[in-house]
């Protein structure tokens, strides 16, 4: 499955009720099928409250997610109108741990490679940009403060808090460093300077008190812009005094990568002590470290309405179970940064592209160009070696982990990371009571072949059933509203108090997910019904590009499986409540 760009601030709604996670212990969740990404179903491991699962990256790279179990049923048996089955094995506590590691140890391999593949690609960017003639590129964090406004009160306040002497003497070395780093350099050497220069600036900015620059705010809204509380305003003071004490451990550190660390810890305490000046909340934009992106959306507008309403919210609510607390932990200070930035893009979450995990947080990262020195030698030899080495990098990225939808899929990498977590298959059988993928059983790779397998031969102890939110609501309503109308209205998609159709749900008229010998006959009004639409899609070409005839024609397509029993499409929601 593709990585998911979420379309509402429900998303952090479930980070902030992450506690509530009724799938205790180890197990496997088996997603259901829907239109769209994943169509053919999904599936996850469970380890209490921790979710990790894999998807096809837009590079076609099948990476590990590891996420809270409320965030993740929230986006696919709310948002994607999922149902989800957890098969609870009767595993010990150490053999959960131990599983969990073996996924731990995919997730920072994974990692690992992307950040060197990430680094080999800035590399070439540099070098391209010497070669050129061009200014180097912007460098991370740079721009969250504004060295055209220094000496700055609280920007000095803070220099002598970390000691001027140690921040002058920070800064020659750092002026030092770069300057030695100046030759073309070796594999690996460009990223050194690239930290060095933003060490140097960060020392620069801090030795001259330069000012937190405007830009790198969030713009909240009129209505969550409210005066602060006098608690808010113990919380801020207390926020003010420990970025204080990180700027002053980050200058006498030793760490040579320490420079954007360091920045974005004087950034914090000066929007800290802005927000006290002012009487109101200044806090970073968590996206600014990242370009904003205009995702399309069919959603309506009183779904956009909700958006910012819960979103204004969630800011409401973030404010007074961290700020008020009075001891702020920079964890949840960059929660309520990133809930700050979607209140200031209307409420979209997908602002800054593609939050399918919140484990990977968006951190305050605005950037900006500075002059470097320039590179001494033979910069074209340079480029034309990093060149290889970024080939070389992505090559091994692809042998390892690019996705085949039989042999190397989100189903198959389950089970077989599940697998390395046991020295021997007579270990795992032990504590699961089967191997979790046995080697040259076909089908593997089908969702529900894979569950099959799961409750066939592994320890199950329970299963466990999470609704749809179709059928959550559908229950809901048939409660409030007995009676064959009501069902008759609920099972039209276009007279549903509960579903409105959207083109990326194709084009229907009949839900077949809650019924199954009436199934094919609804299929076959689907197929008419999506010719038709497709008919009036073509008509509609000069108007909405060619959006109708699309839906009609994948209509056509997902009706099929119906005429066979087979249900597929059960319609989306960009909006799933509170």
């Amino acid at each position: 499955m593709r990585l998911r760009a979420l379309k509402l601030g429900a998303w952090l709604l479930a980070v902030l009720l992450a506690g509530d996670a009724r799938s205790a212990g180890l197990g496997f969740v088996y997603v259901s099928a829907n239109v769209g990404l994943a169509s053919g179903g999904h599936g996850a491991l469970v380890a209490g409250d921790t979710v990790y699962h894999l998807q096809n990256s837009p590079e076609g790279l099948l990476l590990l997610v590891r996420e809270g179990w409320s965030s993740f049923h929230t986006v696919y048996a709310e948002l994607e109108n999922r149902p989800l089955v957890v098969a609870r094995l009767d595993a010990a506590p150490e053999v959960t741990g131990q599983v969990e590691a073996a996924f731990a140890r995919l997730y920072v391999a994974q990692e690992i490679a992307l950040a060197r593949r990430d680094s080999l690609r800035e590399d070439v960017a540099w070098l391209e940009a010497a070669a050129s003639g061009r200014p180097a590129p912007p460098l991370r964090g740079l721009g969250l403060v504004d060295p055209q406004s220094p000496g700055d009160p609280d920007a000095l306040r803070l220099r002598a808090q970390a000691g001027d002497d140690a921040v002058a003497a920070l800064r020659a070395d750092a002026e030092r460093e770069v300057e030695s780093l100046s030759a073309v350099p070796e594999p690996g050497r460009l990223e050194t300077l690239r930290e060095a220069l933003t060490l140097r600036e960060a020392a620069r900015a801090l030795d001259a008190g330069d000012a937190l620059d405007p830009a790198a705010l969030a713009a909240l809204p009129a209505e969550v812009d409210s005066p602060l509380s006098a608690d808010e305003r113990a919380g801020l003071e207390a926020l003010a005094q420990r970025m204080a004490e990180t700027v002053r451990e980050l200058v006498a550190s030793k760490r040579h990568d320490r420079g954007y660390a360091l920045l974005l810890a004087q950034a914090r305490a000066l929007a800290a002590r802005r927000s006290l000046a002012i009487g109101r909340l200044a806090v970073l934009d968590a996206f600014s470290g990242t370009p904003d992106v205009s995702l399309a959306t069919d959603a309506s507008d009183s779904v956009r309405a909700k958006w910012r309403e819960q979103a204004a919210g969630l800011l409401r609510r973030a404010r007074q179970e961290v700020l008020a607390k009075g001891v702020v932990d920079e964890a949840d200070w960059n929660l309520v940064e990133e809930v700050a930035a979607i209140n200031a893009r209307d409420g979209r979450a997908d602002a800054a592209g593609q939050l399918s995990e919140f484990g990977r947080r968006k951190l305050p990262a605005r950037a900006r160009a500075v002059p470097t020195p320039p590179l001494v030698g033979d910069v074209g030899a340079a480029l034309a070696a990093a060149r290889a080495r970024l080939t070389a990098a992505e090559a091994e990225l692809e042998r390892r982990w690019a996705y085949d939808l039989v042999h190397h899929n989100c189903m198959t990498e389950l089970g077989r990371t599940t697998d390395t977590a046991f020295s021997t298959p007579e270990e795992e059988v032990r504590a699961l009571g089967g191997v979790t993928q046995p080697e040259g059983r076909a089908l593997g790779f089908v969702p529900f072949v894979f569950f099959d397998r799961v409750r066939e031969s592994l320890r199950v102890r329970e299963l466990a059933y999470f609704p749809s939110h179709r059928e959550r609501e559908l229950e809901r309503v048939l409660e409030a509203s007995p009676g064959l109308a009501t069902r008759a209205r609920e099972s039209l998609a276009y007279t549903s108090s509960i579903y409105t159709p959207l083109p990326r749900d194709s084009a229907f008229l009949l839900f077949t997910d809650d019924v199954f010998w009436r199934r094919p006959v609804y299929g076959g009004v689907n197929l008419l019904f999506a010719l038709g639409y497709t008919g009036y899609g073509v008509a509609a070409l000069p108007f909405d590009g060619g959006v109708r005839a699309k839906a009609g024609l994948e209509g056509m397509l997902w009706s099929l499986p119906e005429l066979g029993f087979v249900n597929v499409r059960k319609g989306s929601f960009d909006w799933a409540g509170e």
